[in-house]
């Protein structure tokens, strides 16, 4: 893992959740259980905290970042999918964060929100609890199904077990 102390704050980051080495956490940053932060996830908290919640995964090369008196919290069982850039947002429990979506300043999803692949979700914006949104800027498109919900609570349950399988299995070979 690549965990740096910045201005005295250390990276918390419990036992039963996998860093991959290739990511970098830098300060405030506090991970709960079993939770996976991939290759290429960038973590920076020197101007304010983040907190990722229990369950919740950060996929390859996603960006997190705070403006100073501001904060990330990404409750339970969130999903930020591969190339997500988030900034002084607050993602509630069950949200689904798609490939590259860009998600600004104070923003609020939430619960059960689902940000569609590639959106600019725009400062400020606030999106009731289970809403589909999309475009550039973002947009409310839908309400979230049943299945959707199902089928985010599996892909948390995935990525639950891929964190136990990384860190009984993955090695550095060369």
């Amino acid at each position: 893992m690549s965990l740096y102390e910045f201005d005295g704050k250390r990276p918390q980051v419990p036992v039963d959740s996998f860093v991959h080495p290739d990511a970098v956490l830098t300060g405030d940053v506090k991970i709960g259980h079993e939770c996976l932060i991939a290759p290429g996830v960038s973590i920076r908290a020197d101007f304010g905290p983040v907190v990722i919640g229990n369950r919740s995964n950060v996929q390859d090369n996603s960006v997190i970042h705070v403006y100073p008196d501001s904060r990330v919290i990404i409750e339970e069982d969130v999903t930020v999918a591969h190339g997500v850039i988030l900034h002084d947002a607050h993602i509630k429990s069950r949200c689904v964060i798609g490939i590259g979506a860009i998600v600004l300043f104070n923003v609020v999803c939430e619960e059960d929100v689902f940000v569609s692949v590639s959106s600019i979700v725009p400062k400020g914006m606030h999106i009731p609890a289970g809403k589909i949104v999309a475009g550039n800027p973002a947009k409310i498109t839908y309400d979230v199904t049943d299945d959707q919900k199902i089928m985010a609570k599996a892909g948390i349950d995935y990525y639950r077990e891929l964190c136990k399988k990384y860190i009984a299995t993955m090695k550095a070979i060369g």
